[in-house]
C-alpha cells in the first residue's frame, strides 16, 4: 500500500494529537500513526493536573513555556468541548499542601510566595493555621503543623483531552490509522515518506511524537533522542468521603499527591521509576508501588485506609536529562520535526508543543516560546547523559 498525506504524526499520545489539532487550525490536514491506539500511553493516565508554576525548570527555563501552554488550555478548551462534545473535566482547582516538619513548613512559604507574586489573576495563596484546616477539611490529618491553600491550577481528563484534540483534528481532515512506523524514507536533506508495516506514506513532513519511544527513531534521523522512559503508578480508590476536597499534598511525602476528580474518585500518585537498563520491561502495576503511595497518604488522610482501591494503572512518561522537552526541527533534515520529552508535564505543555509545531510546519517560526527546548541543545544533553 503507497499514499500521501501532507503531514505525518508518528504517535498518537496529546503531544501528537494537540499538533494535528492546531494543524487543522491552518487547514493543513495530517495522519497520525498509533499502533496502539489514542492516549495509550502516560496521556491517558496522567492525574491531568496543569501547575505553571511550580516543577522541574520551573521557576526557570520551562516557566515561560508552561504558563504560555496553561493560558492556551483555558482559552481553547471550551470552544474544543462545544466543538467536539466531549466533556474533559476542564477546570480550576485549589491544592492544599500540608506541612508535618520545619522542612515541609518552608516549602509552604516558597509555595505562599509564588503563587501570590505571579502577575496572572487566576493565582493567590492563603496560609492556613491547623484549627482551620481541621475546621474546613475535618479529615485531614490532626498532625499538621499548619497548611498553604493555593487557587489557580488547572486540571483536566487527560484521556477525554487527547480523545478531544483527536476528534476536532479529525473533523478538520486528519486520518487516524493504526499501523506502526518502522523507519522513513529519506532523500538528501528531507522526509519523503515513512515506512510502516503496513506500506509506504509519502508525505511533505513527518512529526515524531513518539513520547518514551523516541529513541527508537534515532537510527531514522541519524541522531541519537535523549529521552528515557519513566515508570509511574496512580492508583484510583472510591472514597466519596473527600470527593469535595481540594489536591492535596505534602512535599515531604513525594509520589503520594492526592486528586479528587468530578467522578467521585480519588487519585493518588503518581511514583516515580527509571528504567535504563530495561525499559519498559516492566509493564505490570506493584504492591510495592501501592503500599508505598497508600502508607505515604494515610499520613496525610489517616482515614483512607478504609477506601476501597477501583484501579491502578501503569505509564512511562518520556523525560530528558534536563527535565525539558525536545521540541524543533531535527537538523539536517529540513521537513522533520521533534515533539517529546514533555515528562511529568506533557498534558500541560501539550498545547503549546502542538501550536508550535503546528507552526513550524506552516510558517517556518513561531511565536511560542520554546527557545529553551530547542532541538539545537542535543548535542549538550548527550554530553549530560555520558556523564551521569
Amino acid at each position: 500500500m503507497s499514499d500521501y498525506v501532507n503531514t505525518v504524526i508518528i504517535g498518537g499520545g496529546i503531544a501528537g494529537c494537540s499538533t494535528a489539532y492546531f494543524l487543522g487550525k491552518s487547514g493543513i490536514p495530517s495522519l497520525i500513526l498509533e499502533n496502539e491506539g489514542i492516549a495509550s500511553g502516560a496521556s491517558g493516565y496522567s492525574a491531568g493536573g496543569l501547575n505553571p508554576l511550580v516543577g522541574h525548570g520551573i521557576p526557570g527555563l520551562l516557566g515561560p513555556m508552561a504558563m504560555y501552554s496553561y493560558e492556551k488550555h483555558l482559552s481553547i478548551w471550551p470552544e474544543l468541548a462545544q466543538e467536539t462534545g466531549i466533556d474533559f473535566d476542564g477546570r480550576i482547582i485549589d491544592l492544599l499542601r500540608v506541612s508535618f516538619n520545619e522542612q515541609d513548613s518552608l516549602a509552604l512559604a516558597d509555595t505562599y510566595e509564588t503563587f501570590n507574586a505571579c502577575n496572572h489573576p487566576n493565582f493567590k495563596a492563603t496560609m492556613m493555621q491547623t484549627a482551620d484546616v481541621l475546621s474546613q477539611f475535618p479529615l485531614v490529618s490532626d498532625k499538621i503543623q499548619n497548611a498553604v491553600l493555593a487557587t489557580g491550577n488547572a486540571a483536566c481528563d487527560s484521556y477525554k483531552l487527547t480523545l478531544a484534540f483527536a476528534n476536532a483534528a479529525e473533523k478538520s481532515g486528519a486520518i487516524f490509522r493504526s499501523d506502526e512506523a518502522i523507519g522513513l524514507i529519506r532523500e538528501g536533506d528531507k522526509v519523503t515518506g515513512v515506512q510502516t508495516r503496513g506500506g509506504i506514506i509519502h508525505c511533505d513532513s513527518v512529526v515524531l511524537a513518539m513520547g518514551p519511544w523516541s529513541i527508537n527513531a534515532s537510527e531514522w534521523i541519524s541522531m541519537n533522542i535523549p529521552v528515557t522512559p519513566l515508570k509511574g503508578q496512580i492508583i484510583r480508590l472510591n472514597y466519596p468521603e473527600i470527593q469535595d476536597y481540594p489536591d492535596l499534598e505534602a512535599p515531604s511525602l513525594p509520589e503520594a499527591s492526592i486528586h479528587p476528580k468530578p467522578d467521585g474518585l480519588i487519585w493518588c500518585g503518581a511514583t516515580k521509576m527509571e528504567e535504563m537498563d530495561e525499559p519498559f520491561s516492566s509493564k505490570s502495576p506493584t504492591d510495592h508501588a501501592r503500599n508505598t503511595i497508600m502508607n505515604k497518604i494515610m499520613k496525610v488522610i489517616p482515614s483512607l485506609v478504609n477506601s476501597e482501591l477501583v484501579l491502578q494503572t501503569v505509564c512511562f512518561r518520556p523525560v530528558t536529562e534536563d527535565w525539558l522537552p525536545i521540541l524543533g526541527q531535527v537538523p539536517n533534515i529540513s521537513n522533520c520535526y521533534l515533539a517529546t520529552g514533555g515528562g511529568e508535564k506533557g498534558v500541560m505543555l501539550s498545547s503549546a508543543i502542538g501550536e508550535a509545531i503546528a507552526d513550524l510546519i506552516t510558517k517556518g517560526t513561531t511565536s511560542v516560546p520554546i527557545d529553551d527546548a530547542c532541538v539545537e541543545r542535543l548535542p549538550m544533553l548527550l554530553e549530560e547523559s555520558k556523564r551521569i
